[in-house]
């Protein structure tokens, strides 16, 4: 005898279980934005608070409102934003010379790979040089102007950008580059139309490391010798014990890496990596 079971009604069928709700990218980037105003703010507090309090030396420390008296000062006087201009053109120009004509010399080692190896030692000992070493010796040779300042920004970028573009280079999928010279393509073609693609986001990845690098390189350059920019401001500071000027250099230092390295980013979603 067959036994017919009774089919369940749906109130009896029990709830399927929800997933748990992914958040969508945008409020994903909101929240995060609001965490890391929300930590700058209540640093800035406790820091004001402390040095108030006489918990934190304000001699030593300074404290936030002090610098942002410096810099509203130093703003509405003009000074800071020609010291942010000569800065940043040094940084540009060097930026320019070093990370995008390094990346671009990085690339073209793939063309050789004996060149790659003859050069690999000079490489590495230019690039364990301190940029400090180096920034005397600059200023003998190129003057206490703009060049000097350029030409140390681009030495401390030119051997990561190399490193780093001919990395990506080396790591084009050798499949894709026999599939090319089967169907006839030259050295160039394959050069254009697969190892520069290929190598872009690494080559994206070391403008990105050097834009740090860049503004140390500017900084250093402008402590030796200088008339304006933000490392001479943060010199004027420290030879007069102004600590809130030494502070107000740095935080201006912090909020050009942000803005460079938006700039970048930007480069980078313009060319889909």
């Amino acid at each position: 005898m067959t036994t017919v079971l009774p089919r369940r009604s749906a109130e009896q069928t029990p709830p399927r279980r929800r997933s748990p709700s992914v958040p969508s990218p945008g409020r994903r980037r909101i929240t995060l934005y609001a965490l890391q105003g929300s930590i700058v703010v209540l640093a800035l507090a406790a820091w004001e608070f402390g040095a108030r309090t006489g918990a934190i030396s304000s001699f030593l420390f300074g404290r936030p409102t002090a610098v942002w008296s410096v810099l509203h000062k130093r703003a509405m006087s003009g000074q800071l934003w020609t010291d942010i201009g000569v800065t940043s053109l040094e940084v540009v120009l060097g930026f320019l010379v070093g990370a995008v004509g390094g990346s671009a010399l990085g690339l073209l080692l793939w063309y050789s790979q004996f060149v790659a190896d003859l050069t690999a030692p000079f490489i590495a000992a230019i690039g364990s040089i301190p940029v400090l070493a180096v920034a005397p010796l600059t200023i003998i040779w190129f003057g206490t102007g703009m060049t000097s300042k350029v030409v140390i920004v681009a030495f401390s970028c030119v051997v990561v950008s190399l490193t780093t573009s001919y990395s990506g280079a080396r790591r084009t999928d050798p499949d894709l580059i026999n599939l090319m010279k089967s169907f006839g393509a030259s050295r160039s073609q394959i050069f254009s139309k697969l190892v520069i693609p290929s190598a872009m986001t690494w080559v994206v990845s070391g403008l990105k490391l050097n834009i740090g690098f860049a503004l140390v390189g500017a900084i250093v350059g402008e402590y030796i010798s200088s008339e304006a920019g933000v490392g001479h401001m943060i010199l004027l500071g420290s030879s007069n014990f102004t600590i809130t000027l030494v502070i107000a250099g740095i935080a201006i230092v912090m909020v050009m890496v942000l803005v460079f390295n938006l700039l970048v980013t930007a480069l980078e979603r313009t060319l889909g990596h």
